[in-house]
């Protein structure tokens, strides 16, 4: 949807153009009536002549852009990793477009205000699929990918997801490169054939190292005079506003009424608001961080991955977890170091004994993308926070055994050969 300026007597589309520029950039907590207003040239009462509500425009202006939305691309070629890295490298630099990227975001952040609407924004992404879905499927029937586990659409959203690594680029990490999407395309297309041998043939550069969480803001002098259970209370009463409407929908005077302590205790100890929210969800940042999870027995690696991925799997969908993933999300541009810390402490917690399966295996020491694909596979990238609806014990284990099989061993019928001529067991 073009956001130039349309001629003034058409005022619906006008206020809809700015509209959508800044709900896609910002979000819709922090978009406010008054900036459309200022930016459309119209007044407030002019917006609300057209639309009932800010979340009657937001709605409207996000069920526009959904028809703008291009379908991937998929060019066929005799080669399956060549048509795919083509393919999925579309996808990846497709997402990272600001405008696409910014409905994708909304999607997530609305999730739970508007689930009727982020139902058919998921419908929508899931559709853009179909295609490399059907392909997947002529590559089993042609006998060039083993038979697997789920559909076909499923497969190519996991193909999608660890191209464009989960959520990381929802938690505050900024959008890379167009050359650094393109090896992240290879290096998860040469995964989801081969497993995660095959990404020593894709050259990725040197990474920094990663994020950590905040450290936790020294006790006060307000903590010292309320009791700790009183300073337990304060802080879950802030976890909760600020879970419920994000920080700027969050109130003081809410936290205030249900904690029953007063304002000059809450600026006393954290400074303002901005304090309160770094403090109180910087201890679930670090909570995650501390929780260490052990390297799960089996008779076989792939066996071991399949048990390791339903863990992860299982800490990601806890209610807590789906919670802190729409807050940081809608929050990220204001704290992008808390959104990163999160991000890295979620990889981290699984990543540890990710490396020491391949380690027990005799495998070399997995590169940091490896590490992230894999905790992509095994939580299913964005897909189970992006849609409200529950995931029975039946399927979770179902999508960890097929990440174990896609991280282990590939989908590539044996003995497939890739592009660099290389031929992988």
């Amino acid at each position: 949807m073009s956001t130039a300026i349309v001629p003034d007597q058409d005022r619906r589309q006008r206020i809809m153009a700015e509209a959508a520029i800044h709900f896609l950039r910002d979000g819709f907590e922090r978009t406010s009536i008054d900036r459309i207003a200022a930016g459309a040239r119209v007044s407030k009462q002019t917006i609300y002549e057209y639309f009932r509500s800010k979340e009657d425009l937001f709605d409207q202006v996000v069920r526009a852009e959904l028809h703008e939305l291009p379908a991937e691309g998929l060019v066929l070629s005799g080669d399956v990793q060549l048509t795919l890295d083509q393919c999925v490298t579309g996808v990846a630099l497709a997402f990272a477009e600001p405008h696409n990227h910014g409905l994708f975001r909304a999607s997530i952040i609305t999730t739970r205000k508007f689930p009727v609407l982020a139902t058919a924004l998921h419908d929508h992404r899931r559709g853009a699929s179909r295609t490399l879905g059907v392909y997947l499927d002529q590559l089993v029937a042609d006998r060039r990918l083993a038979p697997f586990e789920g559909s076909a659409l499923d497969l190519s959203t996991r193909l999608g997801g660890m191209a464009v690594e989960g959520s990381r680029y929802f938690l505050g990490v900024p959008l890379p490169s167009e050359a650094a999407l393109s090896r992240q395309a290879r290096l998860a297309v040469a995964i989801f054939l081969h497993g995660f041998r095959a990404a020593a043939d894709i050259d990725l550069p040197a990474e920094a190292e990663p994020v950590s969480p905040p450290p936790a803001l020294t006790p006060g002098s307000a903590q010292m005079r309320l009791s700790a259970e009183r300073f337990a209370a304060l802080c879950g009463a802030a976890g909760t506003e600020f879970l419920a409407g994000g920080f700027e929908g969050a109130s003081i005077d809410r936290i205030i009424a249900a904690a029953g302590v007063g304002r000059s205790t809450i600026y006393r100890q954290f400074g303002n608001k901005d304090g309160l929210f770094r403090y109180v969800i910087g201890r679930e940042v670090a909570a995650i961080a501390d929780d260490i999870v052990a390297p799960p027995p089996g008779a076989d690696l792939e066996s071991r991955l399949a048990t390791l991925a339903r863990i992860a799997l299982d800490r990601h969908l806890e209610p807590a977890s789906i919670n802190l993933h729409h807050l940081l999300v809608q929050d990220a541009n204001a704290f992008p170091d808390l959104a990163q810390a999160f991000y890295a402490a979620h990889v981290a917690r699984i990543g540890r004994p990710f490396v020491a399966l391949l380690a027990d295996a005799g495998a070399a020491p997995p590169s940091s993308a490896v590490v992230r694909a894999f905790h992509t596979l095994a939580t299913f990238g964005a897909r189970y926070f992006a849609a409200v609806r529950a995931v029975d014990g039946d399927e979770r284990a179902m999508v960890s055994r097929q990440a174990a099989r896609i991280i282990c061993r590939g989908l590539a019928i044996e003995h497939s050969v890739d592009v660099t001529g290389k031929t992988h067991p």
